[in-house]
């Protein structure tokens, strides 16, 4: 059973441990050296009830994080969130991708977010395929934006624009 779970700072580890293991991969994020949990912190405590934080957990086990994080810090903004998803190696292939966007289909409306935006490198075929499955529209292209390893590398952008439930 896939069950999400609102993250804290326990998680941190768990989360970061994730996230470097995507990254000798350069599929998933530019960072191109591991990150540490003091690195992540701050960035960590900027999730909040609006835009928050979640464990993926499959039979009450850690196997992926997912966040909403603030698109930008200006007010205009604040219905707007970046989503972000990452699995566990072991968990890659099993569908969990497409419950944890089915899940920001329910969740984002009830935080009073009305638009989802995905950033996705070009050549990350297997996100930008589940992006589109769950009706993420194709908003941009920047062409050579990052410098990896073995290369320039494209940016997609991806967005979906849904309808908030009122906030109490």
């Amino acid at each position: 059973m896939i069950e999400f779970v609102p993250a804290t700072t326990a998680d941190l580890p768990k989360i970061v441990a994730i996230y470097n293991e995507t990254i000798p991969t350069h599929q998933a994020t530019a960072d191109l050296q591991p990150q540490t949990v003091d690195q992540k912190a701050a960035w960590f405590a900027a999730h909040n009830d609006h835009f928050p934080a979640w464990m993926i957990q499959v039979d009450h086990h850690n196997v992926g994080w997912l966040t909403l994080s603030a698109y930008s810090d200006r007010a205009a903004y604040d219905q707007t969130a970046e989503i972000s998803l990452y699995l566990d190696i072991t968990a890659r292939g099993h569908h969990i991708g497409s419950s944890a966007l089915a899940f920001v289909d329910q969740e984002a409306p009830a935080r009073g977010l009305t638009t989802i935006i995905a950033r996705i490198f070009g050549h990350n075929q297997a996100s930008r395929r589940l992006f589109k499955k769950f009706n993420y529209d194709h908003w941009g292209h920047l062409p050579a934006i990052a410098d990896l390893p073995e290369g320039k590398a494209d940016l997609e952008i991806y967005g979906k624009i849904g309808r908030a439930s009122c906030r109490e």
